[in-house]
This record gives structure tokens, C-alpha cells and sequence, in this order.
């Protein structure tokens, strides 16, 4: 809508303002210079149908609809054109000096508005030291700002009233800016100063610490003052800077130096400081070159051949330590080629054929080699990876082992759980089938 049209002309407003309170609303007229009149006369040119009409408006609505006295126009679409049109810098500036909270949380309950705006007058709210949920106007501003962001809100009725809406919220979120302003909010700066979080809290400030959209600058402010079981999550981040590494290392926790054991880019020369404490979690996660490799292949020989950046002059020298604690961690290793696969099902041991059997990217045609050993039913049965045809097969089996790792595969074809769900002794591992949990969710056949 274009509300030059409407510049020096007269409006008629039957009854209320919805997005914006009357006196607001009344401003961005007269802003627009566009008048509103409180009566019908013939002056007016647009007659807007506002919410909560009363008997007496109902009836003059009526009458001047059967009159065709004016065009007529919803007042959503007149509030929408309205809140397209202001000024945010001015707004923001004003609420900020005004410190007007009522005529702010207004506006942040305001659908019409930017999602820019929304978060700029968003930071200006005072949670007068307390929770998200703590009084009506914090659970009112949360909850707009859950229905504001949160995907397929309307398949979630209710869920911006509940402290969950707002951690899955964090969750499935992909905006950077979203993250940064709900990171800087009252009680999240108020929580990370809490040593000792209610669980629902600490969920929320672990998604933050973790989501890999948050932002350096949040991840900085989070080292500097949260939770020590915080800082731990973002030890293990693989974006975290080596100076921030070296900082989080300085602190002489056992906690942290353990975690920072476990992240995939660990600054190298602080791994080889760690080696004689940590050999081993680095050697399962650290992101390898040749000399770190070298270090650790006298320390940790197994645990190095489960780790997924090994390149093939690596692999080799791991097939070269003959060792079957060596060929079982290479076995069940994802990140190896078909040909290393192939090698080590050549070498017809029985352990290491069931541990290629569980291994996700060996492929079909291997798993249907395997298949011809019984050892391998259970792995295959419990294996994302297996042919169709074999879990089929397997499901024939009255074996109690397969028929429960069958219960718990993903894979495993919707019509066979819904046979093994009959059995109590497997009724539990299918109804926390996240397969099956879907299958009932989308066809909507509720639970046997």
C-alpha cells in the first residue's frame, strides 16, 4: 500500500488499532499527514475496519457498507503500510532516551515491524533482573520474540510460553545477529555469572556455546565469565582461535585441558605440550600432520588409527604395525577408502569382519559378503548401512540379539518394527526409533 495516496486526506477508523496502541497510531498518521476523523462525514475517503467493533460500530460499519459511502480496508493492511514506513534510527533513539518500557514493549510485540528492529529495541528491554519467564511483561517479550523467529511456529502452538521454545529456538536458528542480540540479553549475562545453572538454563547456554553461527565476539564474552562446564563445550569448538585455546589452557583445569584434548584443530605446538597427559584423546581427534604423527604412533597406535584425517601414507604405516588392536580400530574407522576395507576383509579374521560389518561406509556389496557369516548378523542388524534385502533377511531370524539391534536401526523398514513393536521385548527400543517416532508423527496412527 502506498500511503501517499492517503497524505491530506481523512480516514475513518471503526474500531481498534491492533499492531500499534491508539496513541501510536495516531502519530504515524499525523506523521504521514493523514487524518483521522472520529465520525463519518463526507470529508471521509478511506474507512478502516479496526478489531473489537462495538454493537454501536457494527451497526454504522453496516450501514455505511450498504451506502458504499467510501472504499473500505482492513486495518492490518493500514498498520503493516504504517510500520514499513518508520524511521528505526529515530525510534530506537527515542525509546533508548525515553526509557518508555510500556511503549517499547509495544513495539516488540509489534508483528508488523523488521526483524532489525524487533532486535535493536529488543536490547533496550529492562528484565529488571529477572528470568525470561519471570513476571508477564518478561514472558510477553519472550514469547514475541520465539513467535517472531521460531520455524513452523504454527505447528507448535503455545511453545513461545515455554522455556524449551526458546532453547529450540537457539537450536534451529541459522541467524548469526539473532544469536548475538539473544546472547547479550539480561538473563543470559545474569546466568552466565550463576555457577550453579537449574538445567534448563545451562541447556541454553550450551546451544549458544556450541551453535556454529555464534560469533567470536560471544564466544570471547562466554570464556571470559561463564561456567567453567561452559567454557568446557567451547574448548571443544573447532573454529576456537589459538589464542583463545592457549588462554582456556592457561587456566590449569582438568576439565578444560580435557576437552581441548578433543578438538579437532588443536593448535599443534599445544598439542605436543599435552602429549604426556593427553596422547590419547589427541590421537583420536586432532586434525594430523607427518611430525605429530610420528609422535604419537609410538604412544597411541590404536587410537590413532580411529582417527578420521589419517592420509593414506599414515594408513599405511598402521597396516605396517600388524597389530589386531591396530586393524580392529582401522576397521571400524569411517573415514578409510574402499581399498582399505578391502584389505583388511582379505585378511579373513573373524573380529575384524564384525567390526567391518558395524562400519557405516563399507560398502553394500562388502556387507553382503559379510552377510555370509553369521558372526556379522548382529553388527549388520545394527548397521544404518545394510542392504534392505539383509535386514529383511535377518528379521526372519529368531535370534533375540539381531531382533533387538534391529528394534534400534534407523534403517530398519517401517512395516518390521511395526511386527517387532508386538514384542515387549523389543517394544521399547522401537518406540525410541526416531524412524518409527516419524512414521507415527507423519501418518498420525498413534501408538499401539
Amino acid at each position: 500500500m502506498n500511503l501517499d495516496t492517503l497524505k491530506e486526506k481523512t480516514i475513518l477508523l471503526l474500531g481498534k488499532s491492533r499492531a500499534l496502541e491508539k496513541n501510536e497510531f495516531l502519530s504515524q498518521l499525523e506523521h504521514h499527514k493523514i487524518n483521522c476523523a472520529e465520525r463519518y462525514s463526507e470529508e471521509v475517503e478511506l474507512i478502516v475496519e479496526g478489531r473489537m467493533l462495538n454493537p454501536i460500530e457494527h451497526e454504522e460499519m453496516e450501514a455505511l457498507h450498504k451506502a458504499d459511502a467510501a472504499p473500505f480496508m482492513a486495518i492490518d493492511e493500514l498498520e503493516k503500510a504504517l510500520c514499513a514506513q518508520i524511521d528505526s534510527a529515530k525510534l530506537h533513539m527515542s525509546l533508548k532516551l525515553s526509557g518508555n518500557q510500556e511503549r517499547l514493549l509495544g513495539f516488540i510485540q509489534n508483528n508488523f515491524i523488521t526483524d532489525e528492529l524487533f532486535l535493536r529495541l529488543l536490547s533496550l528491554y529492562d528484565w529488571k533482573g529477572e528470568s525470561f519467564f519471570e513476571n508477564d511483561e518478561n514472558r510477553d517479550t519472550t514469547a514475541a520474540l520465539i513467535k517472531r523467529f521460531y520455524k513452523d511456529i504454527e505447528k507448535n502452538h503455545n511453545v513461545q510460553y515455554a522455556t524449551t521454545g526458546l532453547l529450540h529456538l537457539i537450536m534451529q536458528t541459522e541467524d548469526a545477529a539473532l544469536l548475538e542480540t539473544i546472547s547479550s540479553l539480561e538473563p543470559i549475562k545474569k546466568a552466565l555469572q550463576n555457577k550453579s545453572l537449574e538445567n534448563g538454563t545451562y541447556k541454553i547456554l550450551q546451544a549458544i556455546a556450541l551453535h556454529p553461527k555464534t560469533s567470536a565476539s560471544v564466544i570471547k564474552s562466554f570464556v571470559k565469565c561463564a561456567p567453567e562446564r561452559i567454557k568446557a563445550q567451547i574448548a571443544g569448538r573447532a573454529d576456537l582461535s589459538e589464542t583463545v585455546q592457549k588462554h582456556l589452557h592457561s587456566l590449569n583445569s582438568e576439565l578444560l585441558t580435557s576437552s581441548l584434548a578433543k578438538n579437532s584443530c588443536l593448535e599443534h605446538t599445544l598439542a605436543t605440550e599435552m602429549l604426556d597427559k593427553h596422547a590419547r584423546d589427541i590421537a583420536l581427534h586432532i586434525a594430523l600432520d607427518e611430525a605429530l604423527f610420528a609422535l604419537l604412533l609410538e604412544k597411541e597406535e590404536a587410537s590413532l588409527a580411529l582417527n578420521p584425517s589419517l592420509s593414506q601414507e599414515m594408513i599405511a604405516k598402521l597396516f605396517d604395525c600388524k597389530e589386531k588392536k591396530t586393524l580392529l580400530a582401522l576397521a571400524s574407522n569411517p573415514a578409510l577408502q574402499e581399498k582399505d576395507y578391502e584389505r583388511l576383509y582379505t585378511m579373513h579374521n573373524e573380529e575384524i569382519a564384525n567390526v567391518l560389518a558395524s562400519n557405516t561406509r563399507v560398502s553394500a556389496q562388502m556387507l553382503r559378503a559379510l552377510y555370509a557369516q553369521p558372526l556379522t548378523h548382529i553388527s549388520l542388524a545394527g548397521n544404518r548401512a545394510s542392504p534392505v534385502e539383509i535386514l529383511r533377511e535377518l528379521s526372519l531370524l529368531q535370534d533375540e540379539d539381531v531382533l533387538t539391534a534391529l528394534s534400534k536401526n534407523t534403517s530398519t523398514p517401517v512395516d518390521i518394527l511395526c511386527q517387532l513393536q508386538l514384542d515387549k521385548r523389543y517394544d521399547r527400543y522401537v518406540k525410541e526409533n526416531e524412524s518409527f517416532g516419524k512414521h507415527i508423527q507423519n501418518d498420525n496412527i498413534g501408538w499401539l
